[in-house]
């Protein structure tokens, strides 16, 4: 799929080998995010008919890791980027958005195989996230271990 970007050059839609591409709306929503501190985090979803990537739900500036965790469904998968301040070396605190892929352990298998085969299209469409988190159970979703990935000292 190509499309264009008003500049004349097509530019090549993200698609990985399961087929799924990412909508449009999730990389303005990322920018926004990215750019402009809109966004918390943001959760991503795969559509019913496994044709797109789209969000799922977005969480306001300052809403809590908690809130952030409720929104990964039990028994689902979903990716998601999340806006962590961390420690740096300097001993300054920054922030940083990290890339999670949520794949609970007691989805069933089609999903969660769908979901690590698409994961790259949406990774690729957002630029600027270095790292990822990957959680499997609610016990990994520890803030404290997500931001020493995110590179917190």
């Amino acid at each position: 799929f190509t499309q264009d970007n008003g500049s004349g050059t097509p530019i090549q839609k993200s698609t990985m080998s399961s087929g799924v591409l990412c909508a449009d709306e999730c990389l303005k929503v990322f920018e926004e995010m990215k750019i402009r501190n809109a966004y918390q985090y943001i959760v991503f979803k795969i559509t019913d008919d496994k044709k797109s990537i789209v969000i799922d739900v977005k969480g306001e500036p300052g809403a809590s890791f908690e809130d952030f965790t409720s929104k990964l469904p039990d028994g689902g998968c979903r990716y998601a980027v999340l806006d962590v301040e961390i420690n740096t070396k300097s001993g300054a605190t920054t922030n940083k958005l990290i890339f999670i892929a949520w794949s609970d352990d007691n989805a069933s298998v089609k999903p969660k195989m769908l979901y690590a085969s698409s994961k790259d299209a949406l990774k690729k469409t957002l630029s600027g996230i270095n790292e990822e988190y990957q959680a499997t159970d609610r016990g990994d979703l520890d803030l404290a271990e997500i931001k020493k990935k995110a590179g917190s000292v």
